[in-house]
């Protein structure tokens, strides 16, 4: 089994796909944050997701500037993908970390289908994001025709398996549990290369997860939530 803390060695560049809402932007955006300063690289996050309103890379664009990752995306354009300009440029130099985060659908999976040659190169690695609370990863069968759309569009040749079983913001140690179950019987525990958890909660979850666990930083929460309470 390689391990998600091997491939943050071995690689510096990451796709992330999966179903609508698995979890990829915030796991990408998290990823993006371990890559800083690792190896004096330069870390650039490409969101493309041109569909998708909310929950998108661009959105924590000012936290990622902190960081000092930097966001790169284009103005959506209603349904029609738009490829971002200079991804092949940052994947192939070596002083620059690439971070895809493909949106979560065939369409935006097939935009990236034109890069083929290039993110099937041994610095990058595909990964494909399982949330069992998601309506398309219930059982095994949908797992695995949602992933066969999916990476036939992106034409993508070997694809490392990621646990999120994360209802949100307020998962609870519980939640984490049902869903780390409910993965392990669909997917074997040697199959998934790490796990993430609400960092709230990581310290409890060590505990009970076979499998490598990394905790989850919330740097995408609705507008509305980010708003103090009015007195």
């Amino acid at each position: 089994m390689t391990k998600f803390s091997e491939l943050l060695s071995e690689k510096k560049n990451f796709i992330f796909i999966g179903e609508t809402g698995s979890g990829k932007s915030e796991i990408a955006l998290n990823v993006a944050a371990m890559l800083c300063g690792k190896n004096a690289r330069s870390v650039h996050v490409f969101d493309l997701d041109q569909t998708k309103a909310m929950f998108r890379s661009r959105d924590a664009e000012a936290d990622m500037k902190v960081l000092g990752v930097s966001v790169h995306y284009m103005p959506q354009l209603l349904d029609t993908p738009v490829m971002v300009n200079g991804i092949i440029p940052h994947i192939v130099r070596m002083d620059s970390a690439a971070i895809l985060d493909v949106g979560g659908n065939e369409n935006a999976a097939r935009m990236i289908g034109c890069l083929s040659d290039y993110l099937n190169g041994d610095n990058t690695a595909a990964v494909y994001v399982l949330n069992p609370y998601r309506p398309w990863s219930g059982t095994v069968e949908d797992i695995r025709e949602t992933m066969a759309t999916v990476l036939n569009a992106c034409h993508i040749d070997r694809v490392f398996f990621i646990g999120n079983p994360n209802l949100g913001g307020t998962t609870g140690l519980e939640d984490f549990k049902a869903g780390l179950s409910q993965l392990l019987s669909q997917t074997e525990a040697e199959k998934l290369c790490c796990v993430f958890v609400r960092e709230a909660i990581y310290d409890e979850a060590k505990r009970c997860c076979p499998v490598e666990l990394f905790p989850l930083h919330q740097y995408l929460v609705y507008p509305w939530a980010a708003q103090p309470e009015e007195i």
